[in-house]
Formats: structure tokens, C-alpha cells, sequence
């Protein structure tokens, strides 16, 4: 009898805990749904022709070479991205296939782009790898965040070169414009300074110490396998180095893509404009308070280059949503591939 009421109390508990999951997960859509329709509703209320945005989107549909070239670059990212996290994974001896980690990364891209962003497709491709590799749930966490890591490093150095090297954020006399660039020039050069940190903790000396020091934080099983894995990726330097070139394949295509976008409705933006402007797009329109950005992505997209680049906000708002659709393109082939291959 006692069993019994413990098997009910404890299937009660479950169920009422995957309620409040769901209800959690529906609030934050809602949440996100919401934040999405405002952050679209104010960059289209600041543009002052609404008939220019159907005529940039029928310009797009009769430039065939250009829409060619951004699902193109978009397919390099997505491809260069997997490369990525392939060469990581192989870093701390988890054996996969390139191709399954491609076609993994076409169904993420997918759950980016339909549901709550990138922290949906991480988890899709976490989920999936530790199903093959059941016992190394804790290096596979570190090696998506690892190659979080190595991404953001070379958007870094895209920005900071395009921005500061070539003179783009010297040339900047609009004085809004100028304090974001600022600032993102020291959070880019703030994040590669803790990265650096994590890795020099990391080190056989530094474990040492803090094994001496704190015993049990050091030996505890979450925090030796993390400095494990750290560890191991600060060994293995020439994988870091791979990794980091293929994340430049990743991020110069992604962010050409909306380069792309503005020259298949007639409007010709330099190349550093975009380099410069668009790792701070991309990292504000990661924020978790809209649907893959949509909204937040347009409107930051227009602040910084139809002032930069002199065009008009119609052009700016319909190249960012150019730009997301050639992204777009593969999450529904990712999609095609879900439905098709189930397993």
C-alpha cells in the first residue's frame, strides 16, 4: 500500500513539473512573441514609404544572381560552423562523422529559426550527441561552449579589424553611432581578455594551486570534468587554431549574406561597413526577447547603417530581412530533412 502511494505521490510530482515546464516554455514564447511584434511594428513605423518595402522585395525577386550568392554564403557559414564544432569534438576524443554533424547542424538550424533562437539548436545538437556518447554529457556541454567561445572570438576580430584597421570607426562623425561602436570595442576586447583567462586557469600549475587550496571545489565531479575540458582544448592549441579559422569561415559569409541583401535592391554599401556593423547586429539580436531576432535584428540593422551608409530606412529594414531569409532557407532544409529522416 505504501508503494503504492509513493509511485502516486512521485507520478504527481512529475506531472505537475512538466506543467509548469510547459507552462514556462509557453510564457516565454508569449514573451518573445510579443517582443518580436513590437521591435518589427517600431522599425517599420519609422520608415516613411511602406510601398518601398514591397518594391525592394520584388527588386530581390528579379536579381536571381545575387539571391543565388546569399543562400550560397549562408550554406558556407552553416557548413563552416559545423566544420567547427567537428574539429572540437574530435579535440576531446568524441568520435563523429563530419556529415553527421552537417546534417545535425541543418536540423538546428531549423529549431534556430522556428523557435526560441540559438539556445534551441544547441540543445537539439547536445541532445543528440550524447545519445551516442552517453557518458560524456559534461565535455559535450563544454565543447558547444567552447565553440560558442571560438565564434565569438572571431566576430571579435572581424569587427575589430573592419572596424578600427580599415578606418570605418574613425571615419564616424554621428556621435550615437560612434558610442556603440566604443562600446562594443570594449566588450569584444573585454570577452577575448576572459577567454584568455579561462584557459591560463586552466593549466596544469593553476589546477594544482587550487586543488592544494580548495580540495573539495577541486575535486567536486562538475567542476574537475569542466577544468578537464578546458584544459584539454588549451592542449590542444592547433585544433583551437583550426577551429578558430573555419569560425572565420563561419562568421565573414554570414555577415556578407546582409551585404548580399543590400545589393539585390540596388543599394552598394562597402564591404567594412558591413563586417563592422554586423557583429554588433548579430550579438543584439541574440538577446533571448525576441523569435530569432526578428525585429530587434531590423532596427539595429537600420540605426547603424542607413546613417553609415546614407540610404534610406525602407532599404536598410528590407536587406536585414533579406538577409535573415537566406539564413532562413536553410532551417527548411533542415526541416525537409527532419520530416524525411525522422531517426
Amino acid at each position: 500500500m505504501k508503494l503504492t502511494d509513493d509511485y502516486q505521490n512521485s507520478s504527481t510530482e512529475f506531472q505537475q513539473k512538466k506543467k509548469n515546464s510547459g507552462l514556462k516554455s509557453a510564457l516565454l514564447f508569449l514573451i518573445k512573441f510579443i517582443g518580436t511584434g513590437i521591435f518589427l511594428y517600431w522599425a517599420f513605423s519609422l520608415v516613411e514609404d511602406k510601398q518601398a518595402l514591397i518594391e525592394n522585395f520584388h527588386l530581390a525577386l528579379r536579381s536571381p544572381i545575387f539571391l543565388c550568392a546569399g543562400i550560397s554564403l549562408a550554406g558556407i557559414a552553416l557548413f563552416a560552423s559545423a566544420l567547427r564544432l567537428y574539429i572540437l569534438l574530435r579535440a576531446v576524443s568524441i568520435t563523429v562523422s563530419l556529415s553527421y554533424i552537417v546534417r545535425l547542424t541543418l536540423i538546428a538550424a531549423l529549431f534556430t529559426v522556428a523557435s526560441l533562437g540559438t539556445a534551441a539548436g544547441d540543445a537539439m545538437k547536445m541532445i543528440s550527441i550524447m545519445r551516442r556518447h552517453p557518458n560524456k554529457k559534461v565535455i559535450i556541454t563544454m565543447t558547444v561552449m567552447a565553440d560558442h567561445m571560438v565564434g565569438l572570438v572571431s566576430a571579435a576580430l572581424i569587427f575589430l579589424y573592419f572596424g578600427w584597421v580599415t578606418g570605418t570607426i574613425t571615419a564616424t562623425e554621428i556621435t550615437a553611432v560612434r558610442q556603440v561602436f566604443m562600446l562594443t570595442t570594449v566588450f569584444q576586447l573585454a570577452g577575448i581578455f576572459c577567454i584568455l583567462i579561462l584557459l591560463v586557469i586552466s593549466s596544469d600549475k593553476i589546477l594544482e594551486k587550487l586543488l592544494a587550496k580548495l580540495p573539495r571545489i577541486a575535486t567536486h565531479k562538475h567542476v574537475s570534468s569542466i577544468t578537464a575540458s578546458l584544459n584539454t582544448f588549451r592542449a590542444n592549441y592547433r585544433a583551437i587554431s583550426i577551429a578558430l579559422t573555419a569560425s572565420l569561415f563561419v562568421s565573414a559569409p554570414y555577415f556578407l549574406c546582409f551585404y548580399v541583401s543590400l545589393r539585390t535592391i540596388g543599394e552598394n554599401v562597402t564591404v567594412s561597413t558591413i563586417l563592422t556593423v554586423m557583429p554588433i547586429v548579430d550579438l543584439v539580436s541574440s538577446l533571448p526577447i525576441t523569435i530569432s531576432g526578428l525585429g530587434l535584428r531590423e532596427r539595429t540593422f537600420d540605426f547603424l547603417v542607413s546613417d553609415l551608409a546614407n540610404i534610406e530606412t525602407s532599404s536598410s529594414v528590407s536587406a536585414s530581412l533579406i538577409g535573415f531569409l537566406f539564413h532562413a532557407f536553410w532551417g527548411l532544409v533542415g526541416g525537409v530533412y527532419l520530416v524525411f529522416k525522422k531517426s
